[in-house]
């Protein structure tokens, strides 16, 4: 049966409320998380990055899976392919636009001076922030035209204009097709096998490489699928009644399946499973256990929060504004904030506290109720002189500016220009830093590599790699070293002191993996390519080149990595796991 779309849905509209509210507590924490964000604290913590990593699992999912509950009610009152075009690119790329060529510079900036790759202030940076299109944290490329954290609004446009003709036909002549695709869906224990399917198939077809590229604890192309299952779920009612009668049931394979997917990644007694099948394990594990979380959050707000208040309108308007703005008023307060000398508890609850009393002043005070403010952060407005924003020549001058700066941005990085990529002093930290070598060696294949004396190494001994490269990581490589470490939990920066004699540079690289990454394929990091900044010969510092790659430690004590050949001949001397090595080092000398 198909849901009557007359009636206003508003646990839609306080789950977008409690949505912004966990955006705003997930990114707050991210300065305490294990792993890399635009500004972090020096202490870090394991039990922080537990709840990160349980937060992705459901939270952007949900947001668009309500967007695409939304569209579902919205599709029909649209008049055509144009006006729907028109209201999605005034509501949600606008403010995208903006906050590209404004606060988005600040948090690169931001991300710039405390990464070490630039110093000086936001106004001599600016000029810079055009050069090279900003990707992701630790990459070259400043120029953020997705708007930083405002990707979701970037591809939930994309997203909509993609399935306007799928939702248009699924609401029309292709009804009947909808609601057996639904009516199959609600069997219940069995809905959170079906809507996990879609998202095992695009792991199976696409290439990882694509795939994995993503924010939000996940690759940005399984989005699309959760944004046609809001859609789907409230055309059904039968598919609703049956998420909200087996809410407890959701709850409780969340809990679990949640737990068990954690204690996987974070636990030192965690459960090795052969090479082939623990990449599969971890994905039905995190599959599994965000439907549950969402069927279980969708259950629950459907039986408590269908309800009006007084409150609910003035927040629900408010929440796109919140969200444009609180990641950069975080960041802002933070990067001052984590240098202070007080308690990690103390610093977060500041941040916090701050930034919520600020985004909260900002929308009421300016936001809500100035017109040009609403228009530029996506909200309607009432003054007639921005509907000349609707009219075809100011909608193609906005595109185009959208997409000059773009290129712009291209052809810098293509001159040159682009992220700071000049050496660094070498800041060794002892008690903070890993060093490993050919003393560390706790096993290694039996062929292809050896221990070879030489004068240069730090230790009158190094690794060579003869034979046995790849250009994939093996689950069950026959050329191989492995090291076992003891070392705190945390995000480490590889650095390898190496050399290849030959001057060529198909003789480089290696593959890295660390810890429950052994034995997967695909799961690894690139490292080495010494001949891209360094002579023939000489022994030399690089991670990915001068890229600097990172790895996470999940948990405090003992750790394994392995590394296979992904070139040869070359040789490696030590391998440095820094905490703050942000750039190569400006030396070639060992670390003693």
């Amino acid at each position: 049966m198909i849901s009557n779309t007359s009636k206003r849905r508003y646990e839609l509209d306080w789950l977008r409320i409690l949505a912004i509210l966990v955006v705003f507590l997930y990114h707050s924490s991210r300065f305490f998380n294990l792993g890399d964000w635009h500004v972090k604290n020096f202490n870090t913590f394991v039990w922080v990055e537990v709840w990160n990593v349980f937060a992705t699992r459901w939270m952007m999912p949900l947001f668009f899976i309500i967007s695409g509950a939304s569209l579902f009610y919205a599709i029909g009152k649209s008049s055509g392919w144009r006006r729907f075009y028109v209201d999605k690119f005034l509501r949600l790329m606008i403010p995208v636009l903006i906050a590209a060529v404004t606060h988005s510079a600040l948090q690169v900036y931001l991300e710039r001076l405390t990464h070490g790759q630039f110093s000086g202030s936001f106004f001599s940076f600016f000029p810079e922030y055009f050069n090279g299109v900003y990707m992701a944290i630790g990459m070259p490329g400043n120029f953020a035209f997705h708007g930083m954290h405002l990707w979701y609004l970037f591809f939930l446009f994309l997203y909509s204009l993609i399935c306007y003709r799928l939702f248009i036909w699924l609401k029309g002549s292709g009804r009947q097709v909808l609601n057996r695709i639904t009516t199959l869906f609600a069997i219940p224990g069995l809905m959170y096998i079906w809507f996990s399917i879609p998202l095992l198939i695009m792991k199976v077809l696409i290439p990882q490489a694509v795939l994995n590229v993503g924010s939000g604890g996940w690759g940005f192309l399984y989005y699309i699928w959760f944004l046609i299952s809001g859609f789907m779920i409230v055309s059904s009612d039968r598919l609703q009644q049956n998420i909200k009668k087996q809410r407890w049931i959701s709850l409780l394979l969340g809990v679990v399946l949640s737990t068990a997917y954690l204690y996987q990644l974070f636990s030192l007694s965690r459960v090795v499973f052969p090479g082939w099948i623990s990449d599969w394990i971890y994905t039905l594990l995190s599959f599994f256990s965000a439907w549950s979380w969402l069927f279980a959050i969708l259950g629950f707000s459907m039986r408590f929060l269908s309800f009006d208040r007084p409150l609910l309108r003035y927040a629900n308007e408010g929440v796109l504004p919140i969200f444009i703005l609180h990641q950069t008023v975080l960041l802002g307060f933070g990067y001052f904030i984590m240098t202070w000398e007080i308690h990690d508890a103390l610093k977060w609850a500041i941040v916090f506290t701050s930034s919520f009393i600020v985004i909260i002043t900002l929308y009421t005070l300016l936001v809500r109720k100035l017109d040009l403010f609403r228009f530029l952060f996506g909200m309607k407005t009432t003054h007639p002189f921005f509907d000349i924003f609707r009219k075809k020549k100011a909608l193609i001058i906005l595109h185009v500016l959208f997409v000059g700066l773009i290129v712009f941005a291209v052809v810098n990085q293509i001159t040159g220009a682009g992220r700071n990529r000049s050496p660094m002093p070498l800041m060794y930290d002892p008690g903070q830093d890993i060093i490993l070598n050919s003393e560390s060696i706790t096993d290694r294949s039996s062929t292809g590599v050896r221990v070879v004396n030489d004068e240069e190494a730090s230790k009158g001994q190094a690794i060579e790699f003869l034979s046995g490269a790849n250009q994939r990581a093996e689950s069950q490589p026959k050329v191989y070293v492995e090291m076992r470490f003891s070392a705190p939990a945390g995000r480490y920066i590889i650095w390898l002191r190496g050399k290849s004699d030959i001057n060529s540079g198909y003789t480089d690289s290696v593959w890295l993996q660390v810890d429950d990454q052994i034995g997967a394929q695909g799961r690894s990091v690139r490292l080495g390519n010494w001949l891209d900044v360094h002579p023939a010969g000489v022994y030399g510092w690089a991670s990915d080149t001068d890229d600097p790659i990172a790895i996470e430690l999940k948990y405090t004590g003992d750790h394994k990595i392995r590394i296979q050949p992904r070139q040869t001949p070359h040789r490696i001397d030590q391998i440095w796991l820094s905490r703050s090595q942000h750039r190569i080092p400006n030396t070639f000398r060992s670390i003693r």
